[in-house]
């Protein structure tokens, strides 16, 4: 998970050639941190991660990332492309995901494409959930 630097003095060499990940005051971080949208904050436009994003507030756009959840009190309206979406709060729009966990306050409406489907009794889907 982390490696030490020759120098404590970082050097434009000391990006890893395989990762692409910058070695810092000796120590590399392996794993990206999740970006948080939290509940009061409105984001319009697109929002795109190489890693996990958690929302808790709203977003109006478009969202791409490794990991998406969105929390009880998320909102989500425009279009999702994602490895793994957690949905526990609203989305409505177009989505592209190959796991979908669906929780049990959920509401979806528009069109999902997945390929793994998780579904909590209480989940409200209202358009089309279509397998890939």
């Amino acid at each position: 998970m982390f490696r030490k630097l020759k120098s404590s003095k970082p050097q434009q060499s000391d990006i890893d050639a395989n990762s692409g990940e910058f070695l810092v005051a000796g120590l590399v971080e392996a794993q990206h941190k999740p970006t948080i949208i939290s509940e009061g904050c409105r984001i319009e436009g697109t929002l795109t991660s190489v890693g996990a994003i958690h929302i808790e507030g709203e977003v109006q756009g478009n969202v791409e990332a490794e990991n998406l959840t969105i929390g009880e009190k998320g909102q989500v309206r425009g279009e999702i492309k994602c490895r793994s979406a957690s949905i526990m709060g609203r989305f409505d729009g177009q989505a592209e995901c190959d796991e979908l966990s669906l929780g049990r306050q959920s509401v979806v409406q528009g069109k999902v494409h997945y390929k793994r489907l998780k579904a909590a009794l209480g989940a409200v889907i209202q358009g089309e959930l279509l397998v890939r």
